[in-house]
């Protein structure tokens, strides 16, 4: 009986913790140790666009009066992803995922504390939040879009 208790008290504190690390403000959820704001609305599970549409998107997305989105860096995308589940899917702070690809880019930054822009010969990588696999891709075809913003 005292092993069932602690593997509840431990499983419990394990889920509390991964929960904390963000926070819900309508639509966007806040990621307090990236210091990252995510896009958590009806959208991210309808729009399905190519690469290049994708980060013209988010480019132009204004949510909750914000207006500085990208696309995000794998690591980033990575980041939300529940590592404590088998097969890791999305975080369930997240209320709205598709079942599907969503696409990742990698940036360098111009200048530090300037803007983020895409490497020119870009690596691509979407991840998959139904199994929380990443698959290597060749910017061609469409996948899913969840926007940040720092």
């Amino acid at each position: 009986m005292k092993n069932l208790l602690l593997l509840l008290v431990i499983f419990w504190t394990q889920n509390i913790l991964a929960q904390s690390k963000f926070i819900r403000e309508d639509n966007i959820i806040f990621d307090k140790e990236l210091k990252l704001y995510w896009q958590d609305n009806i959208d991210v599970t309808k729009t399905k666009l190519s690469l290049k549409d994708s980060q013209i998107y988010c480019n132009n997305l204004q949510l909750n009066t914000y207006k500085d989105w990208r696309l995000p860096t794998y690591e980033e995308l990575l980041s939300i992803s529940d590592y404590a589940v088998y097969k890791p899917k999305i975080n369930e702070i997240f209320e709205n995922s598709a079942s599907g690809h969503y696409w990742s880019i990698i940036y360098k930054r111009i200048a530090f504390g300037e803007e983020w822009r895409a490497i020119n010969d870009y690596y691509v990588q979407r991840i998959y939040f139904s199994d929380g696999y990443s698959y290597d891709n060749d910017r061609t075809g469409k996948a899913y879009v969840r926007c940040v913003r720092e």
